[in-house]
């Protein structure tokens, strides 16, 4: 499955030149914006739409967003084969 893609433009400084501007986002990543955090629900051409931890749904520009990491790919299947076990219930 693909996901839709915005890469964040920058301003030409010393750290774009050396690709560390463009950022990929997709559907589904962990994101910060200020203090909120969120899940990203869609990539528009211009904004980044996504849905606080709280519920609430707000857009953002590019350079404001920052993907910060779920849990790690070990703990998540850890995780999910307690709960299908039913430990913890």
């Amino acid at each position: 499955m693909t996901y839709p893609r915005q890469t964040s433009s920058g301003d030409g400084d010393a750290l774009d030149s050396l690709g560390g501007r463009h950022v990929t986002f997709h559907i589904g990543d962990m994101v910060q914006v200020g203090s909120r955090s969120g899940t990203v629900t869609d990539v528009g051409t211009v904004l980044i739409h996504f849905e606080t931890n709280d519920g609430c749904l707000r857009v953002a520009c590019p350079w404001e967003v920052v993907r910060i990491s779920s849990l790690p790919q070990g703990v998540s299947l850890h995780l999910l084969s307690q709960q299908q076990r039913g430990v913890g219930s």
